[in-house]
C-alpha cells in the first residue's frame, strides 16, 4: 500500500520488500530501511509516513514468538494480520486455523520454546535456546555445540526439552540409496540428491533438510521418491513402530459414530470402547447405550459400519416372505440370520417368554396368539430390513403396542409395567420417524422377474474376497463373457476389532481421544499394503454454528428456493438462482441460470479445471478475470511446454480445493530418462485403443492420450460427443472415463436452461430416445437431454477439503472430482448400476445412477433410483462410509432430484411459457 506513493526506481525496491519477512526479523527490518533510504528520497513524505507507521505496528507485537512464522500463512489476509499481531488472539479475524495448518502448527511451535526457553538460568542459554525453534530445519552442529555448552551445565531442563530437536542420526551407506534420485521427476532434486548422497559423515535428518532445500519438497512418503529414500534410510535405531492400536484405535470407522451419542455419558462410553478399550468397555457401551430408545442415531451409525444397508434379499428357508425382494434395503440377510430367527421363534414357543435388557416378559402361547406376528418379529430382528431413507430399522410403536397388548400375560407382570411403557424403550413415539411396519412381510413378495437378464445382481454381497480384500464390481466383465463381475483388491481395517476396510491407496481421517462435541480433533493418514500408515493429525476445528448462531453444524436450512448446509460455521449453498430474486431487479427475465446469466454458450476454462457455458457462469462461480481462459478447455499441452527431455502428457482434473492454495494442474511431464516400470500402475488408454500401465509409459511410446484410465469396452471408441457437463470429449468411451454421461452426439454447442422436469432443454439438439420413457429421471443442470436413473445434488465443503489439503501437499489426486466420484461409485453394489457425475454451474455436484443395461427392465431401473436414495441417506447421515474417507468427508447434504416425469406435464407448460418470454 505504501508503494502507491512512489514512483521509478523506489518503486522497484519497495514492490520487493516482504513485511512477512521485515515482521519475523527485527534486524532484517533496520537493514531494509537503510536500503530503502538509497533509493527513495527522504522528499516523499507520504511514503515515508506510511512506512513509518507500518514499522510503528509492527514493533508492538516485538516480544511475541509468533513473528517469526509470519512469512508461512498462505492468505494475504493471514500474513496482514500476523505482522501486526501482538498475539494468537490477534488472529481471528485474519486467520482460519483449518486454512493455514502449517501456520499454527509454528505458532505451536514457538508457544513450547518460549515454555522450554523459559527454564534457562542464563540469557545466553535463552537466545541459543530460542534459536532451537525458530528454524524448522535441523540445527548444525555448532548451534547444537553452543545450545549444549550454553545451557547443559547450568539449565538441566532446557537440556531435557530441547533434547528431540538436536538428536541427530549418523547415516549408514547413504551412497547405496542413489538410485532412488532417479524417481524424482526435478533434475533440480535429482542433482542435490546425487551430491548430498556422496557426502561423508551427513545424518539422516542433514539430508532430509538438504533435499527439502534442494527442490525435493516436503518428506512425504506417499511420492515415489520420498517413499524410495525413506524406507532406504530406515534403521534399526531410526524406526519406532507406533502400535497400530495408538494408530488406529479399536475401531476408528466407528469412532466417527462417537459425537452421535445423545447422552455426555454415552458419548465418553463411546469414545472408550473404540479407541483401546474394546474388550472392557464393549458390555457395558452396550447395556448403557446401545439397547436405549434415545440412542437410535447412534446404534444405527455404528450398524451402518458393519451391516450396511443394502439392496436385495433371498435365499432364506425359514424367513422365506423375505424373500424375493430385489430393491428393498436389509442390513443382515444371509442364512446365519435366517437360522437365529428361526431358533428365536422356537425359544419362544418352548420357555413362553421374552427376554427384553433388564426385563423377562411372560407370553401367552404363541403358537396360538398371533404366530405368524410372532415370526416375523423374530425375523425382522434378524434380518434387519432398513428403512428406505434414514436406514433405521426399529419396529414400529403402533405394532408393539398390538403385538404387546395381544400375547403378553399381563397377570404375570408387575403392574409397573404395561405395553406402552415397554414400547416407549423399544419404538420411536413420532410416527414421522423412520420405522420398519411388519405389514409389509407378512405375506410373500409380488415380485415377478422370469428373464435372468431383467434380473439384478450383487456379485460382492456376502464378501467373496479374502479378510484383507476389498470387494469391488468389475464393470470390464461383460455378459456372456468368461470372467468374475467382482474383483479383490488390497484393503485395510480401520482397527483391530474393525469389519470395515478401505482399499490400497485410500486416506482415511482417524478421529482423535475427543471427547467435546464442540470440536472435531482428526489426523489423516493412508492404507498401505494392509496398514493404516503415514497419520498426520491436525489442528482441531471448532464446529460453530452459521447464520448467527440459527443453524448449527451439522445441520441444513433454507435461504430462499435453496437448501443449505452449515459445516462448522461455513454456509455451503449451491449457485442456484432463485426465481422471485431475479425478478426484483431492473432485469425483469429470469433465465434460470445462477447470477441470471443469459443462457448464451460462449465457452471458457477455469483455473479449476472445469469448463464453462460462459464468463458470466464462471465468474458467478468465484473465478476472477486472471482465472479464466477464453476459450474450452482442451489439450492443456498445447499451452504449455515441459522442460527439455520431458514430454507433455494432458492429465484433465477438476479442483475442489480453493485455488489460492494450490495450483490445479492440468498436465504432467514425464522425464524421459525415467525407468517407467518402477513407477506405480494408473493406466491410461491410447487412441488406437491401447492401454498401458501407466502416463510414462505411453509417452515414451509416442502414443497419444484418450483417456486416464483402462481402456473400456462396451463403448463407442470413435465420434465427437458432448458430456452433460459441457464438454466436449473424443468418445463416449472417453465421457464414460471421466465418469460423464453422453449429453449429445458432437460437440457441445448449448447450455440449456434448468429446472427440475426431465425434459429436453435446448430445441436444435437431438436427444437419444430415453430407454424408459416412463422412468425416473432430470434433465442435469445446463444439459440438453433428458437422463433415466436415480438423481442427486450434492453439496461440500471446501472448508473442510482445504483442510486435508495441508495434509497431503503435493499429492491433491484426492481432493479432485473424479476421486470423489469413483469413491461413491464403490458404495453402488447392484451390477446393472454405474454413478457418473459433474460439477454444476450452480456449483453443486449432480450425480446420477444409471443403468449399464442398453434394454433395461424396470426392475434394474428402480434398483439404480434405490441405489441413488441409499446413497442420498449415507451423505445425510454422515455415515462412518462417508466421514471416514478424505475423499468423501467433504460432502455435507444430498438431495434427492429426480421426479416422475408422467406428473411433470404442467410445469413443463410453464417452462414453455418461460422460454417464450426470454426469446
Amino acid at each position: 500500500m505504501c508503494c502507491s506513493h512512489t514512483t521509478g526506481s523506489c518503486r522497484s525496491v519497495c514492490e520487493k520488500i516482504s513485511l512477512a519477512q521485515l515482521a519475523a526479523d527485527s534486524r532484517l527490518r533496520n537493514e531494509t530501511v537503510e536500503e530503502v533510504r538509497k533509493f527513495c528520497s527522504p522528499q516523499l513524505s507520504p511514503f515515508w509516513e506510511c512506512l513509518n507507521a507500518t514499522f510503528k505496528d509492527m514493533s508492538r507485537g516485538e516480544s511475541w514468538s509468533g513473528r517469526v512464522c509470519c512469512p508461512i500463512p498462505q492468505s494475504n489476509s493471514c500474513r496482514k494480520a500476523c505482522i501486526t499481531a501482538t498475539s494468537t488472539q490477534d488472529l481471528a479475524q485474519g486467520c482460519r486455523q483449518s486454512d493455514e495448518i502449517e501456520f499454527f502448527r509454528c505458532l505451536e511451535r514457538q508457544k513450547s520454546g518460549e515454555e522450554c526457553c523459559s527454564n534457562a538460568r542464563s540469557d545466553d542459554c535463552h537466545q541459543v535456546c530460542l534459536e532451537i525453534f525458530r528454524s524448522r530445519w535441523t540445527p548444525n552442529p555448532p548451534l547444537r555445540l553452543k545450545v549444549q555448552e550454553m545451557c547443559e551445565a547450568n539449565s538441566p531442563k532446557v537440556m531435557d526439552c530441547v533434547k528431540d530437536f538436536i538428536k541427530v542420526t549418523p547415516a549408514k551407506d547413504l551412497h547405496k540409496k542413489k538410485h532412488c534420485c532417479d524417481m524424482s521427476n526435478q533434475s533440480k532434486c535429482r542433482e542435490t540428491c546425487k551430491k548430498l548422497l556422496s557426502m561423508k559423515n551427513i545424518t539422516v535428518q542433514e539430508s532430509i533438510d538438504g533435499l527439502q532445500l534442494g527442490g525435493c519438497g516436503s518428506p512425504l512418503p506417499q511420492e515415489y521418491f520420498w517413499s524410495c529414500f525413506l524406507k532406504s534410510t530406515e534403521t534399526a535405531e531410526t524406526t519406532v513402530e507406533v502400535s497400530r492400536i495408538e494408530r488406529v484405535g479399536m475401531d476408528s470407522a466407528k469412532s466417527h459414530c462417537c459425537p452421535r451419542a445423545a447422552s455426555h455419558s454415552c458419548q465418553k462410553l463411546c469414545t472408550k470402547t473404540f479407541t483401546k478399550f474394546w474388550s472392557t468397555s464393549w458390555d457395558e457401551f452396550y447395556n448403557r447405550c446401545l439397547t436405549q430408545v434415545m440412542e437410535e442415531n447412534l446404534r444405527n451409525c455404528i450398524d451402518e459400519v458393519d451391516e450396511p444397508c443394502e439392496l436385495g434379499c433371498d435365499g432364506l428357508s425359514f424367513c422365506t416372505n423375505f424373500n424375493n425382494r430385489p430393491t428393498e434395503l436389509f442390513r443382515s440377510c444371509n442364512t446365519q440370520a435366517d437360522e437365529a430367527a428361526r431358533n428365536d421363534v422356537s425359544v419362544w414357543q418352548f420357555q413362553n417368554k421374552l427376554t427384553l435388557p433388564g426385563l423377562i416378559l411372560p407370553l401367552k402361547n404363541i403358537s396360538q396368539c398371533s404366530p405368524n406376528v410372532w415370526k416375523t418379529v423374530a425375523c425382522t430382528l434378524q434380518i434387519k430390513p432398513c428403512s428406505r431413507h434414514s436406514h433405521a430399522n426399529q419396529i414400529c410403536r403402533d405394532v408393539c403396542l398390538d403385538i404387546l397388548s395381544k400375547c403378553v400375560d399381563w397377570t404375570r407382570i408387575s403392574p409397573e409395567h404395561s405395553a406402552e411403557t415397554i414400547c416407549a424403550s423399544l419404538s420411536p413415539e413420532d410416527p414421522n420417524v423412520s420405522c420398519i411396519r411388519l405389514q409389509n412381510f407378512l405375506y410373500p413378495s409380488e415380485t415377478s422377474v422370469q428373464r435372468i437378464s431383467e434380473q439384478v445382481f450383487s456379485p460382492c454381497k456376502g464378501n467373496p474376497c479374502e479378510p484383507n480384500e476389498v470387494c469391488l464390481l468389475n464393470r470390464k466383465c461383460i455378459h456372456g463373457t468368461n470372467c468374475l463381475p467382482y474383483k479383490c483388491v488390497p484393503g485395510c481395517k480401520l482397527g483391530e476389532v474393525s469389519e470395515y476396510k478401505v482399499p490400497h491407496g485410500t486416506y482415511v481421517w482417524i478421529p482423535n481421544d475427543n471427547n467435546n462435541k464442540q470440536q472435531s480433533c482428526l489426523k489423516i493418514c493412508k492404507c498401505n499394503a494392509g496398514k493404516i500408515e503415514e497419520c498426520q493429525p491436525l489442528l482441531c476445528v471448532k464446529l460453530k454454528p452459521c447464520l448467527m448462531g440459527t443453524a448449527m453444524h451439522g445441520t441444513s436450512f433454507n435461504i430462499d428456493c435453496k437448501t443449505c448446509s452449515c459445516f462448522a460455521s461455513e454456509d455451503i449453498c449451491s449457485k442456484k438462482q432463485c426465481e422471485s430474486s431475479a425478478l426484483t431487479g431492473e432485469n425483469t427475465a429470469y433465465t434460470t441460470l445462477p447470477c441470471n446469466c443469459v443462457p448464451h454458450y460462449v465457452p471458457v476454462c477455469g483455473k479449476d479445471g472445469n469448463n464453462y457455458p460462459s464468463a458470466c457462469l464462471a465468474k458467478c462461480a468465484g473465478l476472477t478475470d486472471s482465472e479464466i481462459e477464453p476459450a474450452p478447455c482442451e489439450d492443456p499441452c498445447r499451452s504449455h511446454t515441459c522442460p527439455i527431455g520431458h514430454k507433455c502428457v494432458p492429465r484433465p482434473q477438476i479442483c475442489l480445493f480453493s485455488r489460492e492454495h494450490r495450483d490445479c494442474k492440468q498436465y504432467e511431464c514425464i522425464n524421459g530418462t525415467t525407468n517407467c516400470h518402477n513407477l506405480p500402475k494408473s493406466p491410461v488408454c491410447s487412441t488406437n485403443n491401447t492401454e498401458f500401465d501407466n502416463s510414462c509409459l505411453l509417452a515414451h511410446h509416442n502414443a497419444k492420450l484418450a483417456y486416464h484410465g483402462p481402456c473400456l469396452r462396451n463403448c463407442r471408441h470413435e465420434g465427437v460427443v458432448c458430456g452433460f457437463n459441457g464438454r466436449t470429449y473424443i468418445s463416449e468411451c472417453a465421457a464414460w472415463a471421466d465418469m460423464v454421461s453422453v449429453d449429445y452426439v458432437g460437440r457441445c454447442r448449448r447450455v440449456g436452461l434448468i429446472g427440475t422436469t426431465k425434459t429436453k432443454r435446448c430445441p436444435d439438439v437431438k436427444c437419444q430416445a430415453l430407454p424408459d420413457p416412463n422412468c425416473l429421471g432430470v434433465t442435469p443442470p445446463g444439459a440438453c437431454c433428458p437422463i433415466c436413473g436415480g438423481t442427486l445434488n450434492l453439496l461440500y465443503s471446501r472448508q473442510q477439503i482445504n483442510r486435508a489439503l495441508y495434509a497431503l501437499d503435493t499429492n491433491t489426486d484426492s481432493l479432485t472430482l473424479k476421486a470423489m466420484l469413483k469413491a461413491l461409485d464403490r458404495q453402488i453394489q447392484v451390477a446393472q448400476c454405474v454413478l457418473r457425475g459433474y460439477l454444476t454451474v450452480e456449483m453443486d455436484i449432480f450425480v446420477t445412477v444409471q443403468t449399464t443395461e442398453k434394454y433395461p427392465s424396470k426392475l434394474q431401473l428402480e434398483a439404480c433410483v434405490q441405489e441413488a436414495e441409499k446413497i442420498a441417506s449415507l451423505v445425510n447421515m454422515q455415515s462412518p462410509r462417508i466421514v471416514s474417507e478424505v475423499t468423501l468427508s467433504s460432502l455435507t447434504l444430498a438431495n434427492v432430484i429426480h421426479v416422475n416425469s408422467a406428473s411433470s406435464l404442467g410445469a413443463t407448460m410453464v417452462f414453455v411459457v418461460l422460454l417464450l418470454r426470454l426469446f
